[in-house]
């Protein structure tokens, strides 16, 4: 049954109703722009930096003082931030044939009984092959330009083997004066090294994936001997 609507005249709602505006409310606020970072005019430029290692902090800093640069830290932070979401870092994947390199590194050995009866940890020298992955694995008490040397030629031993060259840390034992092109070697360990024809292969400061191989050793290492104690007679 259809009914028909009688259409008031009057432009005022009857008493006791609202509008369709009042009804639904003031409705959603109108669409707003995607903002635009004050960095894009840099991008360039912070994209360079970037790949070039640098934090967030030192481009800010550069971008105003060398760039007038007016806005805050901040916006530098989340735009680095963004770009390293969409560019990750990458490593170049590094081929070597069976015996041409090894990793050296010392890391922590399980708490000990030591000689003066109290438990400490002792050191863990550990040395990897790049091409197999095995290791050589022992723990000492004291460390010495001795002792480093006496710990590669065990290792030498147990593979039966000399790698091509051995690539180690900027430690003591091995290192006098790092340098990237040409770093000073103990001279034990230089004088070791050129007995067995081996070349040391010392990596860039502040590096350590460059020898991943031999801290992945380690880590596996540390992490079996978690939470273990040990004691000799």
């Amino acid at each position: 049954m259809l009914r028909q609507w009688r259409i008031s005249k009057s432009r005022t709602p009857a008493a006791g109703f609202s509008t369709a505006a009042e009804q639904n409310g003031p409705g959603w606020p109108p669409a707003s722009v995607a903002s635009v970072s004050a960095c894009e005019p840099h991008r360039a430029w912070i994209e360079d930096q970037v790949r070039l290692g640098r934090n967030a902090m030192s481009i800010y800093r550069e971008l105003v003082d060398r760039h007038g640069f007016d806005h805050q830290y901040n916006s530098v932070k989340r735009f680095v931030g963004g770009l390293k979401q969409t560019d990750p870092e990458r490593f170049d994947v590094l081929e070597f044939p069976p015996g041409e390199e090894a990793q050296v590194d010392y890391g922590q050995g399980a708490p000990t009984l030591a000689p003066n009866g109290k438990y400490k940890k002792p050191y863990l020298f550990v040395m990897t092959l790049k091409y197999s992955g095995k290791s050589f694995r022992k723990v000492t008490w004291k460390t010495s330009q001795g002792i480093w040397a006496q710990l590669h030629e065990e290792a030498f031993r147990s593979f039966g083997g000399c790698p091509g060259y051995v690539v180690l840390d900027n430690l003591k034992e091995g290192v006098i004066k790092p340098d990237l092109y040409e770093p000073r070697l103990n001279p034990v360990y230089a004088a070791f090294l050129a007995h067995y024809n081996v070349v040391a292969d010392p990596c860039r400061v502040r590096d350590p994936n460059r020898k991943g191989t031999v801290e992945n050793a380690i880590q596996h290492t540390q992490g079996e001997l978690k939470g273990r104690r040990f004691e000799f007679d």
